[in-house]
Formats: structure tokens, C-alpha cells, sequence
């Protein structure tokens, strides 16, 4: 799993634009987008237009030196 960021315009129920930051885990950039809709859908919103899609680094913990 990769950690991702999908930035995406969306649209409520009444028509007003929601610029929506989707934060998650996923296989591929396309199962991120996935993922995405899948919440978006559920909040009874559209998907109008995605921007980006961006894949993060995860970061490993460090033990400190004793």
C-alpha cells in the first residue's frame, strides 16, 4: 500500500462546487481514485473534475541511538 493524496473538484446536492482533498492508502493511483468516489458517493456529492493525483512517501520510523 502507498499513501495518497487526490485533489478533485466536486459538486453537492444543490449544485455548489466543493474542493475536496482526498488523504488514503492504496495499491495504484487508479484504486486511489476509486477509493475517492467511493467516499465522495457516499456523501451524496459529484465528481466534477480530479486535478491531481499524488502518491506520498511513508516515512519509517527510527529508533534513536542509544
Amino acid at each position: 500500500m502507498n499513501k495518497y493524496r487526490v485533489l478533485v473538484n466536486c459538486f453537492d446536492g444543490a449544485g455548489a462546487p466543493i474542493p475536496v482533498t482526498w488523504h488514503g492508502n492504496a495499491a495504484s493511483p487508479s484504486d486511489a481514485i476509486q477509493k475517492m468516489n467511493n467516499e465522495v458517493q457516499g456523501n451524496r456529492w459529484s465528481v466534477g473534475e480530479i486535478i491531481c493525483v499524488q502518491q506520498g512517501k511513508i516515512s519509517q520510523g527510527m529508533e534513536a541511538a542509544a
